[in-house]
């Protein structure tokens, strides 16, 4: 697979309003940025992984693709995912994105709109390709944990900002529902 020849850095995605990305969001990206820079210092350019659409009229991947620019991050290394709208469809996009005959020429430095749809991709199985996920501290173990499943082997950035314990709560109760999810898809014939 041509995708372990570069390091991948995967930014979850957070709240954008009006085409402003949320303090969440921003700490994600700055922190994604430096794991960015820091192996750049060493010859090395990660692919970056934009990942979520969001409910918005902006796209949180397109928002975090300007804010990596902003950073100095090169076009030509981003990747937007801006079909998903869970952390499980961003990392099913993400896992469907890396097994793409076409990847990285038909995603790497491209709009979005002009990327193949990773919905309509196949799903094929994943294991150990390491990957960096950039996300907000308190959402780290349940996107650990879904990557893992999925056939990643995951590093963790956790991004830094004021947490809200509506945020921590909403994150617990995502977790039990996913577990549940997953749970369920294991004792089900198939």
């Amino acid at each position: 697979m041509r995708t372990r020849t570069r390091p991948i850095i995967a930014v979850l995605g957070s709240t954008v309003r009006d085409g402003v990305a949320s303090p969440a969001l921003r700490s994600r990206v700055a922190a994604a940025a430096a794991q960015w820079r820091s192996a750049a210092a060493h010859g090395i350019e990660p692919y970056v992984f934009c990942l979520g659409g969001g409910d918005g009229s902006e796209p949180e991947a397109r928002v975090m693709a300007s804010l990596l620019e902003q950073h100095g991050i090169p076009r030509s290394v981003l990747i937007e995912e801006a079909r998903s709208g869970t952390t499980e469809e961003n990392l099913l996009h993400l896992r469907a994105i890396l097994t793409d005959p076409g990847f990285p020429d038909a995603w790497a430095g491209r709009p979005f709109e002009q990327a193949p749809n990773p919905a309509s991709l196949a799903q094929y199985s994943l294991e150990g390709v390491p990957v960096t996920i950039v996300t907000s501290s308190y959402h780290l173990p349940r996107a650990l944990l879904m990557a893992r499943t999925l056939g990643f082997v995951p590093r963790a950035v956790a991004a830094h900002h004021p947490t809200s314990p509506r945020a921590v709560l909403r994150e617990i109760g995502a977790l039990i529902l996913w577990g549940g999810r997953a749970m369920r898809r294991r004792l089900t014939p198939g």
